[in-house]
């Protein structure tokens, strides 16, 4: 079915109402300018002026909802947090789970795996954050799961993982040169995170290929004016991607405008969203009791443990604590984090593109969502 969008602006875009018209065919963006179609087109959209904005990609969310993926490995959780994001405009993301042990991440793999069999679902694959982490960065993560790679094991994995695993996180001080080449060589995206690698270690990993950062600034090596590490490493590389939550609480606004403007396009929104849509008070995750206190989420060592925001929100927040444009902002959380992943179907409003779509108000909240062409009930 063909279906024509009219009456909508585009997010620094100086076209009024009116004067723009996108169609879709399908599942597909099939054309956006300023002519009208050529043939008639009976289904209509009519946007009353909203912002049309490609629909939002995380590269990182965990659970909503007070359901997490990775608790239970439930195929209906699963399903349940990918509407719920979807219902606030993530049409696509990577399932992450954190350090597991070896038959759990094989369980992660073949759920997300029948997931992504699946139609109408946003999961395009999986981000396993660990275990292959630094024990002195762990953050939120199990010290008892944590551990350094075995080889046999680490090839069973991305065996098992091929075409599933899209990102892993690592600590690549706790590989061998040898090993973390031999990852490298897989084409999974490889992130530096969890780790308290020395500057110059951080350089050398970057050297070998590692092109992205986890979580800038949380679970590694900060600044100091003597020893940049990983952190000061990853901001001044153009080589090197990094993801950022932009909730205030894991990183001071002041901060995440220093990072927009080191990585410019390589800055990348993530929503690291583990308790989405949460209320304030106690729950439990992963056997440990986590408190919930202004957006704050943390276990009884004080340690954060992911998030309470969308992605939608984190780009709102970029509006309006570090003033970002808002093309730039939804950019960071659509455009950015597809082509870093080489998802180039995603994250444009162009001929041949995915036809996931977001209508919104002037304060970015959401009025309407497609996902595949197809539009969304929103609850």
């Amino acid at each position: 079915m063909n279906l024509l969008f009219e009456n909508f602006r585009l997010p620094g875009n100086q076209r009024k109402p009116g004067e723009l018209y996108l169609t879709i065919q399908e599942d597909k963006i099939v054309d956006l300018s300023i002519y009208p179609p050529l043939k008639n087109i009976k289904n209509k959209v009519d946007c009353n002026g909203c912002y049309i904005s490609s629909g939002l990609f995380d590269l990182q969310l965990y659970g909503a909802g007070g359901k997490v993926f990775s608790e239970g490995f439930s195929l209906d959780d699963f399903m349940a947090i990918d509407q719920l994001h979807l219902q606030a405009g993530t049409t696509r993301y990577l399932m992450t789970v954190p350090s597991l042990n070896y038959e759990n991440i094989l369980k992660a793999i073949a759920v997300t795996k029948e997931v992504m069999s699946k139609q109408n679902t946003g999961c395009i694959g999986l981000h396993l954050e660990g275990p292959w982490l630094n024990p002195a960065q762990r953050g939120g993560h199990d010290p008892a799961i944590i551990r350094r790679p075995q080889l046999e094991q680490l090839k069973r994995i991305i065996e098992a993982g091929k075409g599933i695993i899209k990102l892993i996180t690592i600590a690549p001080e706790q590989f061998n040169p040898e090993t973390l080449d031999w990852l490298l060589a897989k084409g999974i995206a490889i992130s530096a995170g969890h780790s308290d690698a020395t500057t110059e270690e951080a350089n050398q990993f970057f050297d070998q290929g590692v092109r992205l950062s986890t979580h800038l600034y949380n679970a590694m090596s900060g600044i100091h004016h003597r020893s940049p590490g990983l952190t000061g490493a990853a901001l001044i590389d153009d080589r090197v991607f990094a993801t950022i939550i932009a909730d205030g609480i894991h990183v001071d606004y002041t901060m995440v405008a220093l990072a927009k403007q080191l990585k410019k396009d390589r800055l990348l929104l993530i929503s690291d969203a583990t308790f989405f849509g949460m209320k304030e008070g106690k729950t439990h995750f992963y056997g440990q009791e986590i408190s919930n206190q202004e957006g704050a989420c943390r276990n009884p060592e004080g340690r954060l443990m992911g998030s309470t925001i969308s992605l939608l929100d984190a780009v709102r927040n970029m509006v309006r604590f570090v003033q970002t444009p808002i093309p730039e902002a939804i950019k960071m959380a659509s455009l950015y984090p597809a082509r870093f992943l080489g998802e180039t179907t995603y994250g444009q409003l162009a001929a041949g593109k995915m036809a996931d779509l977001l209508l919104l108000d002037e304060q970015l909240n959401i009025q309407r969502i497609f996902r595949d062409g197809k539009e969304v009930v929103l609850s």
